[in-house]
């Protein structure tokens, strides 16, 4: 579901190098944020209003989307060895982008329509494979990234033989998901789950018993409206939204130009220093790729963090409270030491080790949260029949591609601040 989205801004290096001397080499990951996500936006309100006319019948086919990404991933690959660069690569890799934004609403809203029928641990599955996907492509992008710097001066064949593995490695996932599918899809439970309501409806009413239970689940499939459930589920909405609101302002368009202290000094900007203990790790292509990987591992440990008791809350004032709290993050990143040709903020954390404590505690939240708020809206007590049950779920993943949408936006104007 986002191993597109991971794959693209996750090889922020990589593209830094091929889109050299365009005018996108320092804002490609802003283009990459508000392409993707308002495209996204875009196809999922299409199907929401199309899921509004008719919430009992409303499925999608999710295949198509995933084979389209296995192509994709293949053609990025192949793209690997090619002389395309500068903006002509820029254009081409975008029209890929803006591709996997539109297969990745149909996947995105098909998966949690149907999660939102099944008990609420079902959703924290999902959310918690989310980051799954996050970490295996930033693990990738890391080794990649220790290829590349296995000398000072790497040469093509070097940085092409580390993309070009990265890649494949996300055609295999994809690949991996797909086979998946068609193994989860014929599962028992599965099959039991998804036809529950539906059965009323299948079998011929023998008693006047069964008739009117019949008449009752039909009658509560017709009372569904998308106003309704946005009304019953409006705090969870706009938790959500915020969550990846303010994760999107700050992740990845500031926090990849943020670089290490130790090889860019403060005090001397656009200056690296040179290491006196000859340190791969603080390489600005190793560095930055470790950030992600923490973010990432972050992101899905708090995606995991719902299954214990003791740390879920499906609380809506309290999930809104926590979501809000997050927008201490944004000056806390502005104030790290983001290496720009512009910068006029001064360098307040200027500590390596307290940057990735930073990004770790943002990460946390941001899964946890994530996965609190998606799991709490299906199990409202007002939340009654499998129509409902779908529907909220696609609001609120409506909403968590909403708050993407805003936060690659606004990391425009949050980077220019800097």
């Amino acid at each position: 579901m986002l191993l597109p989205w991971n794959v693209f801004i996750t090889a922020s290096e990589y593209f830094a190098k091929r889109f050299k001397g365009s005018p996108y080499a320092e804002t490609f990951q802003n283009y990459f944020s508000t392409y993707f996500t308002a495209v996204n936006l875009l196809v999922f309100a299409a199907l929401l209003w199309k899921q509004n006319k008719s919430a009992a019948t409303f499925r999608i086919d999710n295949l198509w989307p995933v084979i389209f990404n296995t192509v994709i991933f293949a053609v990025m690959a192949a793209t690997v060895e090619s002389d395309m660069q500068g903006s002509g690569y820029f254009w081409f890799t975008m029209l890929l982008l803006v591709i996997t934004g539109a297969t990745t609403s149909l996947f995105q809203m098909a998966v949690f329509a149907e999660a939102s029928r099944f008990p609420a641990p079902y959703v924290q599955a999902v959310m918690s494979g989310q980051g799954i996907a996050g970490v295996a492509v930033a693990v990738s992008s890391i080794l990649s990234a220790f290829a590349g710097s296995a000398t000072r001066t790497p040469d093509e064949a070097d940085i092409s033989r580390a993309a070009f593995l990265y890649f494949m490695s996300a055609l295999v996932i994809t690949v991996a998901a797909l086979v998946g599918r068609f193994i989860v899809a014929r599962q028992p439970f599965y099959i039991r789950q998804i036809s529950m309501n539906a059965s009323v409806l299948v079998a011929e009413p023998e008693e006047d018993e069964d008739l009117e239970d019949a008449e009752r689940f039909l009658a509560e499939q017709e009372d569904v409206t998308l106003y309704g459930v946005v009304r019953k589920s409006a705090g969870l909405i706009f938790a959500v939204g915020y969550v990846f609101i303010i994760t999107l302002v700050l992740f990845p368009s500031v926090t990849a130009l943020i670089k290490s202290v130790a090889r860019h000094d403060p005090k001397i900007p656009n200056a690296p220093v040179e290491l006196s203990d000859n340190s791969r790790f603080l390489d600005d292509d190793v560095f930055v790729a470790f950030h992600f990987v923490l973010f990432n591992v972050g992101d899905w440990v708090g995606r995991t963090m719902p299954i214990f008791n003791f740390l879920r809350t499906f609380n809506a004032k309290w999930l809104m409270t926590f979501s809000v709290a997050r927008t201490v993050f944004v000056p806390l990143f502005l104030f790290c030491n983001v290496v720009t040709s512009d910068r006029t903020l001064p360098v307040w954390i200027d500590s390596d080790i307290v940057y990735f404590i930073l990004v770790w505690v943002f990460a946390v939240s941001n899964g946890w949260l994530g996965s609190l708020t998606m799991m709490a809206a299906p199990q409202q007590p007002s939340i009654t029949c499998s129509a409902e049950k779908s529907l909220v779920g696609s609001v609120m993943s409506f909403s968590l591609v909403v708050g993407l949408a805003i936060g690659g936006s606004m990391s425009f104007w949050v980077r220019s601040l800097v």
